[in-house]
């Protein structure tokens, strides 16, 4: 029962004064990235900077869901990165020329909610201005009603860098900072989708230039990114930086070129690619959260495939998952967990899970857990009645098949697209040899995504989309997906089949982090033969 009225009552009443009496904690977990983890991603965006710019990240939205109901707030991950701080209301500015500060030159500046005991009883305990400054490091934090007296004439007088700007923002402290932004700069805003496509051109660098640049025109060929550029034509700007993306003959001249095209407006450009450069190469002490997250999901992967027999709901299986994340530490899945069986194996992102599944079906698990903002995301693709039948196993190998000579082509110094190539060329024999295509362009008929993607704070992270770098972490993931069709043996109908890993680059072989999740036949089949947690009734309601 939601106190409503009771909580209406409670903003009447005067806010308890502060006494000497120990604050208990606001972040509990013990193996958060440390202080100085975030202190170091701060010195390096300042040191990206001239003396004469001020950069100003803002954190995300607080997302209704319903009536007074929000969804759980989860950080911005540019912030988060560089700050630790998970409370919505923040924003940080550095600035390499130095700010002064209540009579303290400093070159960051974390805005901060401000504390209030007496909301703190209803919707739990805030850092404030002092805990920010011990537990997070940071320079100087202040509360955020003050980011218009310190922001403002910052942006103002300055070189302004920012990211693209949060988007449907209620009114609040985030709309408050957003209005101080647009009243003294002036920001290149685009949509979600474009965002994405301005990132990847903001990312390439003098080494990784002409890989982008094939990177992009494979995306400007695809009918699946056709969303993305449609979106992105409708910003001036951004149409006329693609068409002078690909028409560069070289970095220099694609450099001058978008300064061409963005003066007079703030610079996101070079501030997300110095961030997706950084958050691409993943450090040791990032690898902790990564890991974690990886094989928290890889032992829902095993608890399901212990658990799954016919009869049960998809739904009941991505309990049983999602079960396992929050047992083993993970504080949300990375994304909505795809539970697809039947029919719903050939849909690439189902996620209803609402089917009961059937003997002979296969399902398809694509699966996350996040931990300490970090996500995994591993697919396994299963027989519900525990043994695959042979057309599924045909396929099934097949795609495990290209798998492994994707990963093979995850090494240091081969283009992103490499392991995709690589993956295409086994699927297209493949499919050859059986009948379904008799020509190589047929492929995307049954095989229609590409193969890797980066992984990190986001499901699908920043990169440079150029040669791949020790530290970096992709997935490779081939599928299959085979829908009724008229020309289409039925034999073959509803199966597909997903295989998905989490890949190290290293500098010598490619270390598979998810191999804690069974890939060959024989595994699955011996691990669906025992019983798992789902298997128990207790808890269900007749």
């Amino acid at each position: 029962m939601r106190l409503f009225a009771l909580a209406v009552l409670a903003l009447a009443l005067p806010v308890v004064a502060q006494t000497s009496i120990p604050v208990a904690p606001v972040l509990y977990d013990t193996d958060l990235l440390s202080a100085d983890f975030h202190a170091g991603r701060r010195a390096a965006v300042l040191a990206s900077l001239p003396d004469d710019a001020v950069a100003v990240f803002f954190g995300a939205p607080v997302r209704n869901r319903l009536n007074d109901t929000d969804f759980a707030y989860r950080q911005d991950n540019d912030l988060y990165y560089l700050t630790g701080t998970p409370e919505p209301g923040s924003a940080l500015v550095l600035v390499p020329g130095g700010v002064e500060v209540d009579g303290e030159t400093v070159t960051e500046v974390l805005f901060i909610p401000e504390r209030d005991p007496g909301r703190e009883v209803w919707t739990g305990r805030r850092l404030g201005v002092e805990r920010a400054e011990a537990q997070l490091g940071v320079a100087k934090a202040v509360p955020n009603t003050r980011f218009e007296e310190i922001a403002g004439p910052l942006l103002a007088e300055r070189a302004v860098y920012h990211l693209p700007l949060p988007e449907g923002v209620a009114p609040g402290d985030l709309a408050r900072q957003l209005d101080v932004f647009h009243a003294n700069a002036t920001p290149f805003e685009l949509g979600s989708l474009a965002s994405r496509l301005f990132g990847m051109l903001s990312s390439a660098t003098a080494e990784t230039f002409e890989q982008v640049q094939g990177s992009l025109r494979g995306l400007a060929a695809n009918p699946n990114a056709a969303a993305a550029f449609e979106d992105a034509r409708r910003s001036d700007r951004l149409a006329a930086l693609i068409d002078a993306f690909e028409a560069a003959e070289s970095f220099d001249a694609w450099t001058a070129e978008r300064a061409r095209i963005l003066d007079g407006v703030a610079d996101g450009t070079s501030l997300r690619a110095t961030l997706s450069d950084l958050r691409a190469i993943k450090t040791d002490e990032e690898m902790g959260p990564l890991r974690r997250a990886i094989d928290v999901t890889a032992a829902a992967q095993r608890e399901a495939m212990r658990s799954i027999e016919p009869g049960m709901a998809e739904y009941e299986v991505e309990a049983l998952i999602e079960y396992v994340f929050a047992r083993n530490g993970s504080e949300a899945p990375g994304f909505a967990s795809i539970v697809g069986s039947g029919e719903n194996a050939t849909v690439l992102h189902y996620e209803t899970n609402r089917r009961r599944m059937e003997a002979g079906d296969l399902v398809v698990m694509d699966i996350g857990a996040e931990v300490h903002g970090y996500s995994a995301d591993v697919t396994r693709t299963v027989p519900v009645d525990g043994t695959f039948s042979d057309e599924q196993r045909t396929i099934y190998e097949l795609v495990l098949r290209a798998q492994e000579a994707g990963i093979e082509a995850t090494r240091a110094g081969r283009g992103f697209r490499d392991p995709h190539q690589a993956a295409a060329q086994v699927i297209v024999e493949g499919l050859t040899a059986l009948g379904l295509i008799d020509d190589p362009s047929g492929v995307r008929r049954f095989f229609m995504h590409g193969t890797s993607h980066y992984l990190g704070l986001d499901v699908h992270d920043v990169g440079s989309y150029g040669a791949l770098r020790p530290g970096e972490v992709i997935t490779v993931e081939p599928g299959i997906y085979i829908a009724p069709a008229e020309d289409v043996d039925p034999k073959w109908w509803n199966i597909g089949v997903r295989i998905e890993d989490d890949v190290l680059v290293t500098d010598g072989d490619p270390v598979v982090l998810s191999a804690g999740a069974p890939r060959d036949v024989a595994a699955i089949e011996a691990l669906m033969a025992e019983r798992g947690l789902g298997n128990d009734p207790a808890g269900l309601v007749e």
